[in-house]
């Protein structure tokens, strides 16, 4: 416990006739600095009933000689901290304007410390550092777990309503588009280009959420959206989006991957069509879970973004297993058998007819020289007898079919 003399409670004693004054300014300041943090008059007057809670508990562990790591952070904190969960802001801001508050608040108090010590203040200064340092880490600790609980809820809460009128829409006979529309804050008049989207390696159900609307920002300047994409939660690292695109869009799968790779996001897309309406909406989300099923069961040798538009022969023949691996034995011969050197083989072939059947094309896109190409067609063709003149459109697709479904439609090597 503090007594009247002691130097930390005198200078926390003089602080105190300045408080509204520099609450108001840290005010302005954080939402001039942190600017995700100026919002409308209800989350404006909850940072000042923050900042002012904050600073009226920490002149009084000043002035009363209370450890900081006893105290609970103030209630209007951490109401603060559950409200920018709701509104999707990040906790790195709400982290930040706690040491933006930290900065300014010291400031204050060295100045007062020298002007009332001089020379005698060193070892204040030093105490002074120490107890704000662990006020702001008591106060930030609390403050964070109380907005990473609230965001897994409130992105649960809010999944679940939007997951019930998006099925309203995707199945129901007779949705209530208006309804639906108000709710989803999302037209179905226009075109929508839809997008399954999971994360691809494990992270908690937050991280998650943050990566996938990340993923969600991403495409929306990609595609340039023409609004706000509706994103909606099937699990938690699974997404699916729709955008509201122009019409005639296209998307182009090697770009959305190399945007991916750029902005190190750990996850894998499926894109479907471009569609008009309802309809639309209905039938671009069902080519991207198409897409999304192809991309699964190739497994790593999926590419980390895929288009409806590059799968569709093979997509819609997936429900046939059975009769997909006749085809393939059918077309390919013994090049059908599921070994790494028939599948560099086959790769290449497949390769070399997308391309026109272009030696330095197959070579540039595979890495190649262009003399590896050359000897590999002329095996498929010399040694597993494969009509590379006769049936390109069945060849074509028998070999996209082996890409997307290996081992599935592949007889075993022997041995």
């Amino acid at each position: 416990m503090s007594t009247p003399q002691d130097p930390i409670a005198r200078v926390a004693q003089t602080l105190l006739p300045h408080r509204d004054e520099f609450v108001a300014k840290l005010v302005v300041d954080t939402e001039k600095e942190i600017a995700v943090l100026h919002h409308d008059e209800r989350l404006h007057s909850l940072l000042h009933a923050s900042i002012t809670e904050n600073m009226v508990t920490g002149l009084h562990i000043l002035s009363n000689g209370i450890d900081p790591r006893s105290v609970d952070a103030p209630p209007s904190a951490i109401s603060y901290a559950r409200r920018l969960a709701q509104r999707d802001v990040p906790l790195s801001a709400l982290l930040r304007a706690y040491r933006l508050g930290q900065a300014q608040f010291m400031e204050m108090a060295l100045d007062e410390t020298r002007r009332l010590l001089g020379r005698d203040a060193t070892d204040t200064v030093i105490a002074l550092i120490g107890l704000s340092a662990a006020y702001v880490d008591q106060v930030s600790e609390q403050v964070a777990r109380a907005y990473e609980d609230e965001r897994e809820r409130w992105v649960s809460s809010r999944g679940a309503l939007r997951q019930h009128w998006v099925t309203q829409l995707l199945h129901g006979p007779s949705p209530n588009v208006a309804q639906a529309e108000t709710v989803l804050g999302y037209r179905m008049a226009g075109t929508h280009l839809a997008v399954e989207g999971w994360v691809s390696r494990p992270v908690g159900a937050v991280e998650a959420m943050g990566i996938l609307e990340r993923l969600s920002s991403l495409l929306q300047r990609t595609f340039h959206a023409q609004g706000v994409p509706l994103l909606v939660p099937t699990d938690e690292t699974d997404v699916r989006i729709w955008f509201p695109v122009k019409a005639g869009t296209t998307a182009d799968p090697d770009g959305v991957a190399a945007e991916l790779n750029r902005a190190k996001l750990p996850v894998r897309v499926a894109i479907g069509n471009a569609r008009p309406g309802l309809d639309g909406f209905r039938r671009s989300i069902r080519g991207a879970s198409r897409a999304k099923a192809l991309a699964l069961a190739a497994g790593g040798a999926a590419p980390r973004a895929v288009s409806f538009a590059q799968v569709a022969p093979v997509a819609l023949l997936a429900d046939e297993p059975a009769e997909l691996a006749d085809f393939v034995a059918d077309t390919l011969g013994g090049l059908a058998v599921d070994d790494p050197w028939r599948q560099s083989l086959r790769e290449t072939l497949r390769v070399f007819l997308v391309t026109n059947r272009s030696y330095t094309a197959t070579a540039e896109q595979l890495t190649v020289h262009r003399n590896t190409v050359h000897y590999r067609v002329q095996q498929a063709v010399e040694k597993y007898g494969v009509l590379v003149e006769d049936n390109a459109f069945e060849l074509q697709l028998a070999l996209s079919v082996c890409r997307w479904h290996g081992a599935t439609v592949l007889r075993r090597a022997p041995g």
